[in-house]
């Protein structure tokens, strides 16, 4: 599974259109797409599902993190010149025939050492972007019910994480071994974090791994105290929700939802223009990283909340 065979393969099919196509599904899985549909959905439908989608996507990152820099493998551009690099000439490589040589083995020790010495290593399993991928779309099965019931919605969320490893292939980012190994990981993600969201008291359960987590961050650098920080703010959120009550998303106007994700989106810019100054202020340590992440996630999702009740943009008194 770590062969560069099937790279090579749906490589030979390239054109400039299909790359191009390739190159716009692989730049779909970046970060602030998830971040996007979080707010949209959430604030737009319905808050307190999304979020189960989010806890999903953030444990799937930590543990997208922690085996990519704790086993360090390379990447197929690494290790076969043959291999294109996202449409076009390798540059990468750093062994000439490194691939592995059996469906179960692994890239040869040589392309392995060279990976792993690298001054900024960029290794490949998993594939962070199919992880991603498959837990946002089984966390929306999950938690969003009427989709379950509609097998056109399911057949078309199920073919995303498909296509999506067949980009990464595609494109020479990953193995078939990587794209496998990052949906059994989006799978358990989604798994673990709808069985805690579903719980009525869902905060005693995700505050306390948060927590764990977060404090982990800050003395094992193969957890990143970015994501830890995400993690730590959702639980305090939900925290303070079961406290103070959920809001109503519905009956609400187009206008009221329009309303609320315009206005969550806005709290998101300021957010993270403070978050980068603050960052410039006071360093990019671990755990200056881990608190910064953690206040903005709770001052965009909480912050949007308050202020979305104060201009009556959520119909009736708190759930």
């Amino acid at each position: 599974m770590f062969e560069v065979e099937p790279n090579l393969w749906l490589q030979s099919f390239a054109t400039p259109w299909l790359t191009w196509l390739m190159q716009a599904v692989s730049l779909s899985g970046q970060e602030g797409f998830y971040a996007a549909a979080v707010l949209v959905a959430g604030f737009g439908l319905r808050l307190r599902p999304m979020l189960a989608v989010m806890l999903a996507l953030l444990l799937t990152g930590l543990g997208t993190h922690t085996i990519k820099d704790g086993l360090g493998l390379p990447r197929p551009v690494q290790v076969d010149a043959r291999v294109l690099d996202k449409g076009g000439t390798n540059t990468r490589w750093l062994s000439e025939r490194g691939g592995a040589r059996t469906a179960f083995g692994l890239p040869s020790q040589q392309a392995i050492a060279a990976a792993r010495a690298e001054r900024d290593p960029d290794f490949g399993f998993t594939s962070g972007h199919v992880a991603a991928a498959t837990t946002f779309c089984a966390s929306l099965l999950l938690a969003f019910a009427p989709l379950r019931r509609r097998r056109s919605a399911v057949l078309a969320i199920a073919l995303w994480p498909a296509l999506m490893a067949v980009s990464r292939l595609y494109l020479g980012r990953h193995f078939l071994g990587d794209a496998l190994g990052g949906a059994c990981l989006g799978l358990l993600g989604a798994g673990i974090a709808w069985w805690l969201w579903r719980r009525a008291s869902a905060h005693r359960f995700v505050l306390p791994l948060a927590l764990s987590v977060a404090l982990a961050s800050c003395a094992m650098p193969l957890i990143d105290p970015g994501t830890a920080g995400q993690l730590l703010g959702l639980a305090l959120l939900a925290a303070l929700m079961a406290h103070g009550g959920w809001p109503h998303d519905a009956p609400a106007t187009p206008a009221m939802r329009l309303g609320r994700v315009a206005l969550a989106f806005a709290v998101l810019l300021a957010a993270r223009g403070g978050s980068h100054a603050l960052l410039h202020h006071f360093g990019d340590g671990q755990l200056v990283r881990l608190a910064l992440a953690a206040a903005a996630t709770l001052s965009v999702l909480g912050g949007t909340v308050q202020l979305a009740r104060w201009l009556r943009l959520y119909p009736g008194p708190a759930a």
